[in-house]
């Protein structure tokens, strides 16, 4: 695989971690505020660097979630190829993205594209090397990071049940980096969707998302040790990438949606690919996702506008208003004009 991406500057900047789980800790009085201000540059008191405009401009968030443990993710503008170097000895992170593309280089000169939709693990054992990453575009994801300690404690007594790779990283016998990219699954993506939408906060807001870092190494770790039953990284890449796509198209042309055929080729899959792949990353079929889109804007209007259900019907995609009332009623459980009288949000499906 040919480099897509330049190597960083010699004095670019420096992502630095080091290797003892105390460089790690957060402090309970006043450390997670300290974290929420984001990653500082190297010093020699600073364990973290980070700051607002290094790769670009847009949303960032960090957080540390327990010692040794903690997660990043945002929305950042790259508008043009940059690589920072990066050191993360004695460390394991998930790596999952829904738009933008990156390429990570290991120490060993290893490439690793991070072209979204990805998911990926990166384990680096203590005195690695430095490695390099490099980032373009409008990049939407979310990196769990977890010490080799850390990861120990979450695995207390059960790390028999870890693939044999991380079994070698807990023992500390592992030699080289490993940077491999994992088949995506719709469990992955929820999360990070899940991840930037949360509306938390304080401790709520940190106890949500190390659920959440958690949810996420775990599907990494069940990928990483059943990868070979997945198939092709690449080709499952492919298939997500289309899907992704069609999610957005349908998302803008819900009321009067395209035909299957028409949107496996817009999207540059087969009919039964994008089917299937539909069902595998995002949990229901096509039928079942634009009829969700659908009800959620129908309800809208319907607590909203004062409008009549026949209007709210075809503004929706319906050319009946008996067609809609049937499907609402199926949906919610009620009639239109039940919730409408209720003024209030029904239990959501």
């Amino acid at each position: 695989m040919a480099r897509r991406f330049p190597p960083p500057f010699v004095d670019a900047v420096r992502i630095f971690k080091r290797d003892a789980i105390q460089d790690y800790a957060i402090d309970s009085a006043d450390g997670a505020g300290d974290l929420l201000n984001g990653l500082m540059p190297q010093s020699d008191h600073v364990p973290y660097c980070w700051r607002s405009g290094i790769l670009g401009s847009g949303r960032y968030e960090f957080c540390g979630l327990a010692d040794g443990f903690f997660i990043t993710f945002g929305e950042l503008e790259v508008d043009r190829p940059q690589s920072v170097y990066l050191s993360l000895p004695d460390t394991l992170r998930v790596y999952v993205s829904s738009n933008g593309d990156g390429e990570y280089v290991s120490s060993q000169g290893d490439l690793l594209s991070l072209q979204a939709p990805n998911a990926a693990i990166m384990i680096d054992p203590a005195g690695a090397p430095t490695t390099e990453v490099g980032f373009v575009g409008r990049v939407r994801y979310a990196c769990v990071y977890i010490h080799r300690e850390a990861l120990k404690t979450l695995y207390a007594g059960n790390d028999h049940e870890l693939p044999a790779e991380l079994q070698t990283f807990l023992q500390g016998d592992l030699q080289r980096t490993i940077a491999r990219a994992l088949p995506l699954s719709g469990e992955v993506l929820g999360c990070l969707d899940d991840v930037h939408a949360c509306a938390l906060e304080g401790h709520r807001r940190q106890l949500y998302l190390q659920s959440k870092a958690v949810e996420i190494i775990c599907h990494a770790l069940e990928a990483l040790e059943h990868s070979d039953s997945f198939g092709s990284v690449e080709a499952t890449r492919r298939t997500a990438r289309g899907v992704l796509k069609a999610q957005r198209l349908i998302a803008q042309k819900f009321v009067k949606p395209p035909s299957l055929e028409s949107l496996a080729h817009e999207v540059g899959l087969s009919r039964s690919r994008l089917c299937t792949g539909f069902r595998q990353i995002l949990g229901q079929s096509v039928f079942d996702y634009i009829q969700d889109l659908r009800m959620q804007q129908a309800l809208t209007m319907l607590n909203a506008c004062e409008i009549s259900i026949s209007q709210i019907a075809y503004a929706v995609g319906y050319n009946r208003a008996s067609s809609f009332s049937v499907a609402v009623q199926r949906y919610f459980g009620a009639t239109p004009s039940e919730l409408r009288q209720r003024g209030m949000l029904p239990p959501v499906k």
